[in-house]
């Protein structure tokens, strides 16, 4: 019998965990909206409490659970924001000395730290959420604990759909949410709320293309173990959908598209650059997906669920950076010349004259390819449009530079 939550169960549950939780704001993505041609609201539980979605399921978890197996303790597992919505759930109910969460060796730092900091014992195991998780599943047997599990249950369901009811009530007909995947929990939990209300909505799944969990469940009709790459959307890296989960979401879900890295971290910097917003890797999959209309939509009224900020400022910083490489809006000069003192105010004074943002600059004379009398300059320029590259190019091979890497710098132009 497939796995079935009623309206009035969603309703009851939102009525439940409301006073713990805040009511995330939806807004306007003006820039995203006039790039797709569309009209494109994202909901941003980033401003979540513990800074994702995930508190919602939590708390209806942990709210369904006796009195006297609540007194045992319970036990998480996740690459992060889980375990910060759990240990977030028991510090505010009280049971946080009681509550165990693993998360894999490789979590972010920040996602780590935060978790600690709510007073729960935390555990690293694993690369994997899957491989954290069956270390879960080992101490639930150990202790007797009860298991918080991160998407596989429909309290935690129950939970997540929850935001189902937040997005209906602030934008009006919709014709497409897009919603990440990665254990399927948010996914089938939204999707299920809303195809009771409103059934012409159509659900659009989106997942990292480095751990494509759901889509090959959903071309093999079961859920199925996928060997995984690293991603940036480290909160949707599950190597396989849930049985329960899998059940809705074939139900509920009209589609499921893949996202590439270089997406993501564009998406990212957009959100940032455009609607003043932190997302995360997982958190920024469905923008992402919009933002490259992987379904060719326009002129739709579209949803995206921006699902979590927790994201360090290293990470950030590193994404971003790769996210204005791809655009070409951070260009590297290999500059070279013979060694002379004055070669570097020559090229400084060249960049600075065309108004041009230097981000790092080193210099070297260890490079195989360079003779005995010749240096280079390694140059990281931000630039506004081609036009400024091509004259800044074009000024310092008047100097008598040569520039390595100019068959590259020509693609851009």
């Amino acid at each position: 019998m497939k796995p079935k939550i009623t309206k009035s169960e969603f309703e009851s549950t939102y009525n439940k965990i409301s006073k713990f939780i805040n009511v995330t704001p939806t807004i306007y993505a003006v820039n995203l909206s006039g790039i797709t041609q569309n009209e494109v609201y994202v909901k941003l539980e980033n401003l979540q409490k513990a800074g994702s979605f995930k508190l919602r399921g939590a708390l209806s978890k942990i709210l369904s659970i006796d009195e006297k197996d609540l007194a045992k303790g319970i036990v998480a597992a996740s690459a992060g924001n889980h375990s910060q919505g759990v240990a977030y759930a028991a510090k505010m109910l009280g049971i946080e000395k009681e509550t165990i969460i693993v998360m894999p060796e490789n979590a972010p730092n920040a996602k780590i730290k935060a978790t600690k900091s709510y007073g729960v014992e935390v555990v690293l195991h694993g690369k994997f959420f899957d491989d954290a998780n069956n270390k879960a599943l080992e101490i639930v047997k150990e202790t007797g604990k009860t298991l918080v599990h991160a998407f596989n249950d429909l309290d935690i369901i129950k939970g997540q759909g929850t935001i189902g009811i937040e997005i209906l009530d602030a934008v009006k007909d919709l014709e497409y949410i897009f919603i990440p995947v990665g254990g399927g929990g948010i996914c089938s939990g939204i999707g299920q709320y809303v195809k009771l209300v409103n059934p012409n909505c159509k659900i659009i799944g989106v997942e990292s293309a480095n751990v494509p969990s759901y889509f090959e469940a959903r071309n093999l009709k079961h859920p199925t173990l996928v060997k995984g790459k690293t991603s940036i959307a480290d909160g949707i890296a599950v190597k396989e959908t849930g049985n329960v989960t899998f059940e809705i979401l074939q139900d509920v879900v009209d589609d499921v598209v893949l996202v590439s890295e270089e997406e993501i971290a564009q998406a990212i910097l957009l959100l940032f650059e455009h609607c003043k917003i932190v997302a995360e890797g997982a958190g920024a999959t469905a923008v992402a997906a919009v933002l490259f209309n992987k379904l060719n939509l326009k002129n739709k009224k579209i949803m995206c669920i921006l699902s979590g900020g927790n994201i360090d400022v290293t990470s950030f910083l590193n994404i971003t950076n790769r996210a204005l490489i791809d655009l070409h809006r951070r260009v590297v000069l290999q500059i070279k010349g013979n060694i002379d003192k004055s070669n570097l105010a020559k090229i400084t004074t060249i960049i600075s004259n065309n108004k041009v943002q230097i981000h790092s600059i080193y210099q070297s004379q260890q490079e195989n390819y360079l003779k005995i009398n010749e240096e280079t300059y390694h140059v990281c320029i931000d630039i506004n449009d081609p036009q400024e590259l091509f004259t800044i190019i074009e000024q310092i091979k008047e100097k008598g530079f040569v520039l390595n890497n100019e068959d590259y710098l020509k693609t851009i132009l």
